[in-house]
């Protein structure tokens, strides 16, 4: 894992190249409008060299995930390489994550994300009220920060997502510091998402001041986002 990201991501960037890969998609096997196999191919046209199906999973996800697991494997890998891979929710404050064990087996990076708060139901964007947008930043930070701790995590997915789309709330430099530090010590992929961050290039040079291991995804959920991320970096 770390070997991937630092050759093919890190190294690129410090030497002020655009690393060809869009590592946050998803497909018509969760959330997305696009197949496996359409993603993909426009994919291999924008010249993208490494992808990441980061499918939504859950402890009771069923036997879909290794259907999904088989699919990918089947892709032409020759121009561009395609990783299968989960994106689940951190639990709690002690970095538990909503993950079966099957699931983790078969995947070959976990991304963890704050999607909700503990114990939140129903629709989140509706609960907003129930929350002082200060301290849904403290939740989430807690939440990171523990996650990071959790050993089967590969990539901290969108860092403050929730604090930035939910409650319209940007952290302040600090914040995403210590997350980028605590990435760092424990070897874990901080992830740059051009969906939730209108910060990219400060966290892109943070990351390679601390040395943290990065990520860069588009979240894309349809072929038309394929690679934003790329088109953010190369402006």
């Amino acid at each position: 894992m770390r070997d991937f990201f630092l050759n093919n991501v890190n190294k690129k960037l410090a030497n002020r190249e655009i690393p060809r890969v869009d590592l946050h998609m998803h497909t018509t096997w969760t959330d997305g409008d696009n197949t496996l196999d359409e993603m993909h191919k426009v994919a291999i046209e924008k010249k993208i060299e490494h992808i990441f199906f980061s499918e939504h999973s859950r402890k009771t996800s069923g036997d879909w995930f290794q259907k999904f697991v088989k699919e990918t494997k089947k892709l032409d890998q020759s121009q561009c390489k395609a990783y299968a891979g989960t994106e689940v929710k951190i639990l709690d404050l002690n970095g538990n994550l909503d993950l079966s064990n099957e699931i983790e087996a078969s995947s070959e990076f976990i991304m963890a994300s704050v999607h909700r708060f503990p114990g939140e139901k129903g629709n989140i964007f509706e609960n907003k009220n129930n929350f002082d947008p200060n301290d849904a930043v403290k939740i989430e930070y807690e939440l990171t920060l523990a996650a990071i701790e959790n050993p089967k995590t590969t990539i901290i997915g969108h860092p403050f997502g929730m604090s930035l789309k939910r409650f319209n709330i940007s952290p302040s430099q600090k914040l995403f510091i210590d997350i980028i530090e605590k990435c760092k010590k424990f070897e874990k992929v901080f992830e740059v998402n051009s969906n939730y961050h209108n910060n990219i290039n400060y966290l892109v040079e943070e990351c390679l001041k601390k040395d943290t291991l990065i990520s860069l995804g588009s979240n894309a959920h349809n072929i038309k986002d394929v690679g934003k991320i790329l088109q953010i970096l190369d402006k």
